[in-house]
């Protein structure tokens, strides 16, 4: 399942799965002043929000204020969980690639059911969970707006 799922996300991101290279620095996603991109649509925030608990849960994203901060961290959060799976070769994407607001919107489904599978995989779920335990604090904080 979790490669179907996998599989399923490469290709609605990346069209057909073509390895990229594992070799490169991780960089941070440059990000807008903030006040210049507003905050994410009451639809967005919920689909930002069904990304965030399948993640961590889905009892502590609802009580998460979804601005455009806590997107921002959520979009790092979402690209080291896909670098850390590609690292055992489950998403292959193309490089470079540091997914956007745009991009947990559009595939926040495959996003959720994708984060679900992992979790049910020994190997896979470390993914999520480093990336879990790395930034509950940056979102509780920018949830706050502190």
């Amino acid at each position: 399942m979790v490669a179907l799922l996998a599989s399923g996300l490469v290709t609605a991101v990346a069209g057909p799965a073509t390895a990229a290279p594992a070799a490169g620095p991780v960089r941070a996603p440059v990000t807008a002043a903030p006040g210049v991109l507003g905050d994410p649509t009451p639809e967005e925030q919920e689909k930002l929000r069904a990304v965030a608990g399948a993640i961590w849960s889905p009892e502590l994203a609802a009580g998460w204020n979804m601005n455009a901060e806590v997107a921002d961290i959520l979009s790092t959060a979402t690209g080291e969980i896909l670098r850390c799976s590609e690292a055992f070769a489950l998403v292959p994407r193309p490089p470079g690639f540091v997914p956007g607001l745009g991009y947990l919107v559009g595939y926040w489904q495959n996003l959720r059911d994708y984060f679900r599978a992992v979790h049910a995989n020994r190997t896979y779920r470390a993914c999520v969970v480093t990336a879990a335990a790395s930034y509950r604090s940056p979102v509780e904080i920018a949830s706050m707006g502190i």
